[in-house]
């Protein structure tokens, strides 16, 4: 009887998880679930008083909504609500700054700044070390004699000091993404935004199909229907002039072309001469052969092929040879993107629509999105310190930034565009 109760009690002090079975590390499709853990990093909590104006106008306003914006996309700080400011600490002029009333308040940090004239304009930034109350020294404090345009790049150059001096990387605001987008229900355009979603412009109308576009020396390389069958551009000189068709194509360090191009009925990868034309066979005819993204070195190529069944990632010398296959799992993987970090990001087919995974040259792979609705097309920054891709979570395709695990991710353009396969460039 005592055994029998000893029992019992043991039974009843085993903890939930012992007489569960653990969630499944794969989903059907073998690809690996998110598994939450601790968090690489905590977010530090930065207030951003309001921008004091001295006669800026519309200027003023756009550098304090830049701040705001700017921060969230840096994906590193917690933003305070406005709200909970001390009135008389928020009001201060840029040189008298209560450290208690903004300690109080839990910020970390606090960013101020003030805008003067009526065209030039004169910007002044200020970050503040809240618990050891002084001022940080970064790079770009102080600007005068700024055009209207001028003032978003000032502000860029203080917020990538800032975040260099916080973190200890280097910022990226200014620099660049290309992408295609939808022009009508038969057309696709080439457009070109910067990290956070300010300046937003066409490179490429949109009369014809253009898509597949990627930085490449000076220029945009893009594959174009605009002489009526796939040709590689860069800009809007015709790079290629074969009877050849060509699937995308993408420049390496060294400044050689890989390009996936149609000589019948299957597409191989070659590299081009300097004049687009085909010199080196890497594939050979064993499927579909797509997609090529260069090693950080240049000395490896990964691709797509669907050799073995459905599309899976590949990985050979740019040389040619051999190629190992790096993705075990799933049925359909594509887009993929090499990174300076050496992972190589790709979107899989799930059986909710598609995410966002990342795998090492031996197969490990990392899951980036999960039950986010259809996430495609990913690509690193040029640092590896974010991922971009293209996400229909909220209905339209918009381009998405995110920290390389995934766990912070902020939206950079509207909804309403249908944009796919960005690029990042510098």
């Amino acid at each position: 009887m005592r055994v029998a109760l000893a029992m019992a009690l043991l039974s009843i002090a085993l903890p939930a998880w012992s007489q569960t079975e653990p969630p499944p590390l794969a989903d059907d499709e073998g690809l690996p679930r998110i598994v939450v853990g601790p968090q690489g990093f905590s977010l530090m909590r930065v207030a951003v008083a309001p921008t004091r104006c001295e006669g800026g106008g519309a200027v003023c306003k756009e550098v304090h909504a830049q701040l705001n914006r700017n921060l969230q996309v840096a994906l590193y700080f917690e933003l305070l609500k406005p709200e909970t400011f001390i009135p008389a600490a928020a009001e201060a002029p840029l040189g008298e700054t209560n450290y208690p009333d903004w300690n109080s308040v839990g910020a970390r940090h606090l960013i101020k700044s003030e805008v003067s004239g009526s065209g030039p304009y004169t910007v002044e930034l200020r970050l503040h070390d809240v618990l050891d109350g002084k001022v940080l020294p970064v790079k770009g404090q102080s600007h005068t004699g700024l055009s209207a345009k001028a003032v978003h790049g000032a502000v860029d150059e203080f917020l990538n000091s800032t975040v260099e001096a916080l973190t200890g990387k280097k910022g990226l605001f200014g620099s660049r993404l290309v992408f295609a987008i939808k022009t009508g229900k038969q057309t696709r355009g080439v457009g070109i935004v910067e990290m956070d979603g300010a300046d937003q412009g066409g490179i490429v109308g949109g009369d014809t199909i253009s898509m597949l576009p990627s930085f490449a020396g000076g220029g945009v390389l893009y594959t174009s229907f605009r002489d009526g069958k796939p040709d590689l551009y860069i800009g809007k000189k015709k790079l290629t002039n074969n009877p050849h068709h060509y699937r995308g194509a993408s420049m390496g360090p060294s400044g050689t072309i890989a390009a996936a191009l149609s000589k019948g009925s299957g597409t191989d990868i070659y590299l081009l001469d300097g004049g687009g034309n085909p010199t080196t066979r890497l594939t050979n005819g064993e499927g579909q052969n797509v997609s090529p993204t260069w090693s950080p070195d240049g000395g490896k190529l990964a691709f797509v092929s669907d050799r073995s069944g459905g599309p899976q990632v590949y990985v050979m010398s740019a040389g040619g040879g051999g190629a190992t296959r790096v993705t075990m799992a799933g049925g359909y993987n594509s887009t993929p993107s090499w990174g300076s970090n050496g992972l190589i990001a790709f979107a899989a087919m799930t059986g909710s629509g598609s995410d966002i995974l990342t795998t090492d040259e031996g197969g490990n792979m990392q899951r980036i999105t999960q039950n986010q609705g259809t996430n495609t097309d990913p690509c690193w920054s040029p640092d590896a310190q974010y991922l971009a891709f293209v996400s229909a979570r909220e209905g339209g395709k918009r381009i998405y930034i995110s920290t390389p695990d995934g766990r912070y991710q902020f939206p950079i353009t509207e909804k309403s565009g249908g944009y796919s396969t960005p690029r990042w460039g510098k």
